[in-house]
């Protein structure tokens, strides 16, 4: 349960969210940027959180969002399989934009003709090779610390948190509805809604994000702990980090002014 609730999910902030979508803070080098990739089991392809990610942001709870709220639990935890994959009938220009979405992760990218042919925005030979070396790293991990049993619960935690992460998408826009508290939720723009649990877990103050999606820190009042940010803080005192966005301060001068 702590590998799936807390570590399989501040890593998804870290990664997915904050650094491969929104480029809120940059790396010294490949390196580092290598490890913070691999910290955990790998379980999304990159092009399927990134790119849906910024349709996300461009209809937040709007038909086209692939993650509505309002559709839906069922629609939400289904998004990977009826509405994220990338679309075969890009013209070369609308392929340039999904490219350049991705070409800060270091993830291996098709030009055109090869998107043409697989349908996709990673090589295929890299998608495969980087799963199959990035499994076989935290298997082997795994089985010398505790044996096959722990390697096994494990791998099952990271599936659990695979599959439920999708839960987020409907509870995090309230289920669809307007669940917005005042003092908590300051925008108004969408449904989403800061959560205590998904906030301390993982770092996912998620109306807080909605307001600064750009933001390496997305927990600004004092009882709003963002383990993701944590992460990269410490990363950037310790050089790994090169560059990063804080928009704490301008949070509390616009919305919390006494």
């Amino acid at each position: 349960m702590v590998y799936a609730m807390i570590i399989m999910s501040t890593h998804g902030t870290i990664w997915f969210h904050r650094y491969s979508t929104h480029r809120a803070y940059t790396f010294t080098n490949s390196f580092w940027r290598f490890i913070t990739q691999n910290l955990v089991i790998k379980t999304f392809p990159e092009e399927i959180y990134v790119i849906s990610h910024h349709v996300h942001h461009a209809k937040s709870d709007e038909p086209g969002d692939p993650y509505n709220a309002q559709a839906g639990l069922l629609y939400c935890m289904m998004s990977d399989v009826n509405h994220q994959s990338i679309a075969d009938g890009l013209t070369e220009s609308e392929y340039k934009k999904a490219f350049n979405y991705m070409r800060h992760t270091g993830v291996q990218l098709n030009n055109y003709k090869q998107y043409q042919k697989w349908g996709s925005v990673a090589t295929p030979w890299y998608t495969i090779s980087h799963w199959l070396l990035n499994w076989g790293f935290w298997y082997a991990a795994f089985f010398l610390i505790g044996g096959n049993g722990l390697a096994c619960t494990a791998f099952s935690a990271a599936m659990f948190w695979f599959v439920l992460v999708r839960a987020f998408n409907y509870t995090g826009h309230g289920k669809g509805k307007e669940n917005h508290k005042d003092g908590i939720d300051y925008d108004r723009s969408n449904l989403s809604i800061n959560q205590t649990r998904p906030g301390t877990f993982s770092g996912e103050w998620h109306n807080n994000h909605h307001l600064y999606p750009e933001s390496a820190r997305a927990g600004f009042l004092p009882y709003q702990l963002d383990l993701a940010w944590v992460y990269i803080y410490c990363m950037y005192k310790l050089g790994a980090v090169a560059t990063y966005r804080d928009d704490k301060k301008e949070f509390l001068a616009k919305y919390r002014k006494q």
